[in-house]
């Protein structure tokens, strides 16, 4: 549908490239970035500023999707709208309380919001 999707984590990047592949091996990510030397981790907004660069999408068109108040205030810190899922690493609350501008509790949420845009 045009969209492009991009990953943003904290583990190390060898151990992202292996999940990602591993897991969504027919998903054509536009960036995965992991944890690399000399680029602050998350809730730093670097590993985001890196791939709106990479893919040339502006903070305006992005959606922020995660699983941790981290990642919450990493949408925060880097001016993105951001949409924290219920199935995933942390509580609804845990994201409410860092700034979760959505809340969806299944994947097919997600789209509703992205029509939005």
């Amino acid at each position: 549908d045009g969209l492009q999707l991009a990953v943003a984590s904290n583990k190390y990047q060898d151990a992202t490239l292996k999940l990602v592949h591993h897991f969504f091996p027919t998903i054509r990510f536009a960036a995965i970035y992991g944890q690399r030397e000399d680029v602050p981790i998350k809730p730093a907004p670097d590993i985001v500023y890196d791939i709106l660069r990479d893919t040339d999408v502006s903070k305006e068109a992005t959606l922020y999707v995660g699983d941790s108040g981290v990642d919450m205030q990493t949408a925060g810190n880097a001016g993105v709208e951001s949409v924290g899922v219920t199935w995933g690493f942390r509580s609804e609350e845990e994201l409410r309380e860092n700034g979760a501008v959505h809340i969806v509790h299944v994947a097919d949420e997600i789209n509703a919001i992205v029509c939005e845009k």
